[in-house]
């Protein structure tokens, strides 16, 4: 049989894949020790009730224009919860402090009557179960009321940290004017949950109109969280994502959760967010970076989705999405994450979820039926896509050596039944990591049925092996192999 083989010394060759500080877990899942007072009202089917008094003087310190400075101003809060007729909860009335939000297509003047989003700040010892701010979306670009709502759901489904929502009913200085969306803030208390540790939290917003996307300094980025004058762990992260040359997913991989991002890219395709990261403008997301400096994505401004979006875009401010497709690891990492989205399409019964928020908004939204119709046809069109793709393997034998000094040696053993008429003229692609070792890939020479991997050093291996073709590469066969070497 036809073999290709790679020694560990060559391994370690292929872009310094030894990372001391790798962390294999690639889903970012809520922690239990964050408390979660108010978890009962990012719900979509919890419609709260919000008051809000705003005098003449900070009125009058609220432009009318989107691009005018937009201080915190002086206002008076106060919300009910309320089944069935009846106050269940209720807070207020308290001082709070609160500015207008949004931009080209979302902006609206408050001072003129309009229906403007809006951030509140409360002060300490004056907040809803414990929550600094409060984030209401006038959704005047999504007559549904249903996208930011429904998408958020996809992205926590695939383990990507992304807000919940409720609604609030928002009267304004005893004028009613509308249901809001109720979104959870990203922020000291909210991202406790998803990250046991906050370093920054940079928003990254409109491409490069606004700031070049490659210098962290830029009017690209806003710090949300963390130090405003000290962003070294990003701009490492954008320099390292530029670097094109080879390896540029083992340079990556310590500072930056690339299996994470690919979910969230995933997520941004399936739910239709052309307005994300991954697409044309490059805009509408968050980077979180741990006490380490490592790096995960989150989605922001979902308001757009369930339209259309690209599942390659070459546009160049979002040049980690662009390299990491350019990567081979990567980009099956991209395609897994799209297959795995697409095996839990239906069982997430998002028509279903669609009627049920509805009646939430009803009254208020209009259009539903046109996300229904997106959800029905956006897995026949990744159906239609990965038809394309070669057939997986359909067995992987794993047969180790006896242990030794230095480690063991691994033979990787795969085989394809094919059909008449199928092309015998495919190539595989061998790929393993462990708690030391991040994803390393071997292309086996032509018509080679094994490879062999020497030396490998002790640990618990994650092995796959993929069969590759023009289209991409098939979805992996996985096994797990311990490793042992002699002290």
């Amino acid at each position: 049989m036809a073999q290709s083989e790679i020694k560990n010394g060559d391994m370690r060759d292929l872009g310094k894949l030894a990372l001391a500080l790798l962390s294999v877990i690639t889903l970012v899942v809520p922690t239990a020790k964050a408390a979660d007072e108010a978890a009962w009202m990012f719900d979509p089917l919890v419609v709260v009730d919000v008051n809000l008094t705003i005098p003449e003087s900070s009125m009058n310190q609220i432009s009318p224009n989107m691009d005018a400075e937009r201080p915190y101003v002086p206002a008076t809060f106060s919300m009910t919860y309320s089944v069935d007729g009846n106050v269940v909860k209720s807070y207020g009335p308290w001082g709070i402090t609160l500015k207008v939000k949004g931009m080209y297509g979302s902006f609206r003047s408050l001072p003129d009557g309009q229906k403007a989003g809006l951030k509140l700040k409360f002060p300490s010892g004056k907040r809803p179960d414990g929550l600094k701010k409060f984030t209401l979306n006038n959704m005047v670009q999504d007559g549904t009321m249903v996208h930011e709502a429904l998408s958020y759901e996809v992205f926590r489904s695939m383990g990507v940290a992304a807000p919940r929502t409720g609604y609030a009913r928002v009267t304004i200085n005893g004028v009613y004017f509308g249901i809001y969306l109720n979104l959870e803030t990203p922020d000291s208390v909210s991202l406790p949950r998803w990250f046991p540790t906050t370093a920054h939290l940079y928003e990254g917003s409109y491409g490069g109109w606004w700031g070049d996307v490659g210098d962290a300094f830029s009017g690209h980025y806003e710090v949300d969280e963390g130090s405003e004058a000290n962003r070294d762990d990003l701009q490492t992260l954008l320099n390292t994502a530029r670097d094109t040359s080879p390896g540029w997913y083992a340079r990556m991989e310590p500072i930056a959760n690339i299996e994470q991002m690919t979910r969230m890219w995933a997520c941004e395709w399936f739910t239709g967010h052309w307005d994300g990261y991954s697409q044309v403008i490059t805009n509408n997301y968050y980077l979180h970076a741990d006490a380490n400096g490592r790096f995960s994505m989150m989605p922001w401004g979902t308001d757009q989705t369930f339209t259309w979006a690209n599942r390659f875009d070459e546009s160049g401010d979002h040049f980690i999405f662009n390299n990491c497709m350019r990567d081979p690891i990567g980009r099956a990492m991209y395609t897994d994450a799209l297959q795995e989205l697409a095996g839990n399409w239906n069982d997430l019964e998002l028509e279903s979820r669609v009627d049920e928020i509805y009646q939430s908004v009803v009254g208020e939204s209009w259009g539903v039926d046109d996300v229904k119709n997106f959800v029905r046809s956006r897995l026949i069109e990744h159906q239609k896509w990965i038809a394309k793709f070669p057939k997986s393997p359909d067995s992987l034998v794993i047969k180790k050596s006896k242990p030794k000094a230095g480690g063991q040696t691994v033979k990787v053993y795969w085989a394809l039944k094919y059909k008449a008429g199928d092309s015998k003229d495919n190539r595989f692609a061998v790929e393993y990591r462990s708690s030391t070792i991040s994803w390393t890939r071997i292309v086996a020479k032509k018509g080679a049925e094994f490879i062999t991997l020497q030396n490998l050093p002790a640990g618990t291996y994650t092995v796959r092996v993929r069969t590759i073709g023009k289209a991409g590469d098939s979805l992996p066969l996985t096994q797990t192999v311990v490793v042992e070497e002699i002290k």
